[in-house]
């Protein structure tokens, strides 16, 4: 459950952070700024090389392509993010053995719990901030997206199916479908999560649908679309982790 709160945080601190952003700003190759200068245009010219060069100039397929170039550069951190999660669930016996012991609340007690659970996540490889890696990662990398959309007129001019890049989409068919995407990654996610309250999984797919949904309606539709092409990737990725990791326990056993 602790994972997926603080996936709700991420969501919640983008829109916040955007919210308030100036994006009125065009941003150039002149800019001085470092952030738009050796950040922003750099990926803004990336996008409008691959749509223009080898998509013949659909922005739309090319920000999806470059999204998935995004995750493919994070995978490593997410495979790690993985491996540690499976080394939770395989000590969550032990933790709750430890949880049992030191049930009093005196201080004494307490820090001793303290000192044998970190121990024991040690021992077995389970550091309990990689959850946070990942998306910590992503969210400058969220940024840079949303700023290269708003900001960069040839981007932000863009049309991609029925989507006016730029702004939001008229029919919200592209925030439903975002919405429903991270629903979903969310319950390939949690079906690795040992020991995860049923209630509390659903309330927290729940919470994320409505959260994306909220911010998709607002938000200019490329973004939309780099959000909903994630998520896809992220569930692929997932399924492939999963198979992958079961057949190497199965042929560790035997």
């Amino acid at each position: 459950m602790l994972k997926h709160k603080k996936k709700l945080f991420f969501i919640f601190v983008s829109i916040f952070l955007l919210a308030g952003c100036d994006s009125s700003n065009v941003i150039q190759s002149s800019h001085t700024h470092f952030f738009d200068h050796y950040f922003i245009y750099p990926f803004s010219l990336l996008i409008l090389f691959i749509g223009n060069t080898w998509l013949h100039q659909s922005i739309g397929f090319s920000i999806m392509l470059v999204t998935v170039g995004v995750r493919m550069l994070l995978a490593p951190l997410n495979i790690l993010q993985y491996k540690n999660q499976l080394s939770n669930k395989r000590i969550q016996s032990q933790l709750q053995e430890l949880k049992e012991k030191y049930n009093d609340k005196d201080p004494e007690s307490q820090q001793q719990y303290q000192r044998e659970m970190m121990k024991l996540l040690k021992e077995n490889g389970a550091n309990p901030l990689m959850g946070c890696l990942p998306l910590l990662v992503q969210l400058p990398v969220f940024s840079i997206v949303y700023y290269a959309i708003r900001r960069i007129d040839e981007i932000s001019a863009s049309s991609f199916l029925w989507l006016d890049l730029g702004h939001a989409d008229p029919y919200f068919i592209l925030p439903i479908a975002a919405a429903v995407a991270t629903y979903l990654q969310s319950k390939v996610m949690q079906s690795d999560v040992e020991g995860m309250n049923q209630s509390h999984a659903v309330l927290s797919r729940i919470l994320s649908l409505l959260m994306v949904l909220s911010f998709g309606i607002f938000s200019p539709s490329g973004l939309v679309l780099y959000w909903m092409t994630g998520s896809l990737f992220m569930i692929f990725q997932s399924l492939v982790l999963k198979k992958f990791f079961q057949e190497k326990a199965v042929f560790e056993v035997e």
